[in-house]
């Protein structure tokens, strides 16, 4: 990668599943909803459940509405779906997240070249990121995250359905992180493994770091990244930097 050391980053962005954590999200998925479709049968059957979850979650990714956190458009969607209210089902959600979701973590193990990146990273003062889709509330990507052998103390912000208003592959995603941490996109370098979501931070003005160990691609569209390679190659670029 010539040139990379001459690079002046500020931050450096993280994808979860299938980069910092060894997961198979698209394996992991349907064993998610399986779980927690079960916790819903005395509201409606499990097809109907998963019909309507797709159904809110789409609503959720597609929205531009600056003024309403992912969470609050999800649960409008869905629980007007449902025909329930948010107070309603809450307690299965605690109760599934608190007591369910923690037995999925044998899809989950750590990626042995994640610790050096996260070393590099803060060896070189980079603000860092988990930059995970905010389709998810907190607990769940707090669990995740420790799959993955870190805890949330390391990261200067954690993208959840609770803070933010946009997901991937919105563009405004990264625009709002940027926003969060007083940068500059063209400062920013978001690495990842879905060429889809990962990569559409290049539309925001962002640097973009193709993560190749378990890449996820959804598109028709050959992947165009800055840069790409393994994870330890990650650490490597991430070592080079300047200082």
């Amino acid at each position: 990668m010539p040139g990379v050391e001459n690079r002046d980053y500020e931050a450096l962005l993280l994808d979860l599943d299938g980069t910092l954590l060894d997961l198979d999200i698209e394996k992991f998925i349907p064993a998610y909803i399986e779980a927690l479709s079960g916790k819903f049968t005395d509201f409606l059957s499990r097809e109907n459940f998963t019909r309507h979850l797709f159904a809110a979650t789409k609503t959720m990714v597609e929205n531009n509405d600056g003024g309403k956190r992912n969470e609050t458009v999800f649960y409008e969607e869905f629980c007007g779906r449902i025909g329930k209210s948010r107070e309603q089902i809450r307690p299965v959600i605690d109760s599934f997240y608190r007591n369910d979701f923690p037995r999925l973590s044998c899809w989950g193990k750590v990626h042995p070249d994640a610790a050096a990146v996260i070393e590099n990273a803060r060896r070189k003062n980079l603000r860092l990121v988990l930059a995970t889709n905010p389709i998810f509330p907190a607990t769940a990507i707090l669990q995740r995250l420790s799959w993955s052998g870190f805890s949330s103390h390391i990261f200067d912000l954690i993208t959840t359905m609770e803070n933010m208003h946009f997901c991937k592959p919105n563009r405004a995603y990264y625009l709002e992180i940027a926003g969060a941490l007083g940068i500059q996109p063209e400062k920013c370098l978001m690495a990842g493994n879905d060429t889809l979501e990962d990569l559409s931070a290049s539309e925001a003005g962002m640097d973009t770091f193709l993560v190749e160990d378990l890449i996820l691609h959804r598109t028709d569209k050959a992947p165009v990244s800055t840069y790409q390679g393994k994870m330890k190659d990650l650490a490597h670029f991430i070592n080079n930097l300047n200082p």
